[in-house]
């Protein structure tokens, strides 16, 4: 009997590995794809509450919302009677960078903007990506409108004549 044992337990030497073999594979691969899927470019980054590093990016989101502004007014102005808004807090950071190297005062930002009309009814998603330079000029490079929202029936008279809701 115990021979036959043995016997057994040899017998299944090879399909207990090749279990472990499977179940090993199968928790890497989707780990990978776990975490390629949470951390996309395009999730927006969130500095710690109350940090310094908040504080700066409100100044700074801040200090661009006026270009921010205008490119939101210039595409929406097509679609729209009145511009839709935005607030420093629907602005997020999707990268910063310096192109042209580290101590150099020239920057580049892609950010995402949600506007919205009235009382914060979604109108689109953006994104702008916006130089800066040492000197403190500002140039908007880039606007990509991403998403339109559906607006509200008591709002749908605020879209130009030819165009549905959602807007373009």
């Amino acid at each position: 009997m115990s021979e036959k044992g043995e016997i057994m337990r040899k017998a299944n030497k090879p399909i207990v590995m090749l279990s472990i073999l499977i179940l090993g594979f199968q928790f890497t691969f989707t780990t990978f794809i776990s975490a390629t899927t949470l951390y996309s470019t395009d999730i927006p980054y969130q500095p710690p509450e109350q940090s310094r590093e908040e504080l700066y990016q409100d100044i700074f989101i801040s200090l661009l919302l006026p270009y921010i502004q205008n490119e939101v007014d210039k595409y929406y102005s097509k679609y729209l009677i009145q511009p839709p808004m935005v607030a420093p807090y629907t602005v997020d950071v999707l990268s910063a960078e310096r192109p042209n190297g580290y101590r150099t005062f020239f920057f580049r930002l892609k950010l995402q903007v949600n506007s919205y009309i009235g009382p914060h009814n979604s109108v689109g998603l953006d994104y702008i990506t916006v130089t800066v330079g040492g000197s403190g000029d500002v140039k908007i490079e880039k606007f990509e409108h991403i998403k339109s929202y559906v607006l509200p029936p008591n709002y749908e008279d605020i879209i130009k004549k030819g165009y549905k809701n959602p807007i373009p």
